[in-house]
């Protein structure tokens, strides 16, 4: 079915349950995505926001939320949770709007280390984008183009031994894009560098 961005993205909103996962917090023309993370030195966690320019419409989903029990539900309710593939998941997904695009911005929070499971989250993260493109499309028969893009952010002191040679992007994944979260604060989501695409649609 033809339909423009802008009604692919309202419908995002429609479809998406936005009660029990959409985060979408607004400081000015920023969104602001946060969760607590351990910093070099310290005992206990602390808040860590990053403040994020957003050029045209955004909303932001926490896969990572939690319930009323401090747990996480199951992402399908559906599927047997326990040890699956499916259980694994990304803390957010940013859908940002602009200028006829549609883009899944996935990104995960790290304290002070880069642990064996990080490149799964992110896959698990990218998979649910295609999980719910393909759901959307199948029981409505609307789709349009969508570009995923994974990041992580941390405080590591010296995360350049975990990156490529241009500390950019992880050797284990070369699809996930590090930056420091004193570095992506405050920056534009036009601006968050990433040659690494999926492209669905």
């Amino acid at each position: 079915m033809a339909i423009t961005s802008q009604s692919y993205f309202a419908a995002l909103r429609d479809y998406l349950n936005t009660d029990g996962y959409e985060v979408t917090e607004v400081e000015g023309e920023k969104i602001v995505i946060k969760d607590k993370v351990y910093w070099p030195g310290q005992t206990k966690t602390k808040p860590q926001k990053v403040r994020l320019i957003v050029p045209g419409e955004a909303l932001v989903i926490n896969l990572d939320k939690k319930n009323n029990r401090g747990n996480s539900d199951p992402m399908f309710h559906f599927l047997e949770d326990e040890s699956k593939p499916w259980a694994k998941r990304c803390d957010f997904v940013i859908f940002h709007l602009h200028r006829s695009q549609i883009s899944a911005i996935c990104i995960e929070f790290k304290s002070g280390s880069f642990p064996e499971s990080l490149p799964d989250q992110m896959k698990a993260g990218s998979a649910w984008c295609r999980s719910l493109y393909s759901i959307i499309k199948h029981y409505t028969g609307k789709s349009k183009r969508l570009r995923i893009t994974k990041y992580v952010l941390s405080c590591h002191l010296s995360p350049e031994r975990f990156l490529d040679n241009d500390n950019k992007y992880l050797k284990k994944d070369h699809t996930i894009r590090h930056y420091h979260y004193n570095d992506i604060d405050g920056m534009s989501l036009l601006d968050l560098d990433n040659s690494h695409v999926e492209t669905i649609g």
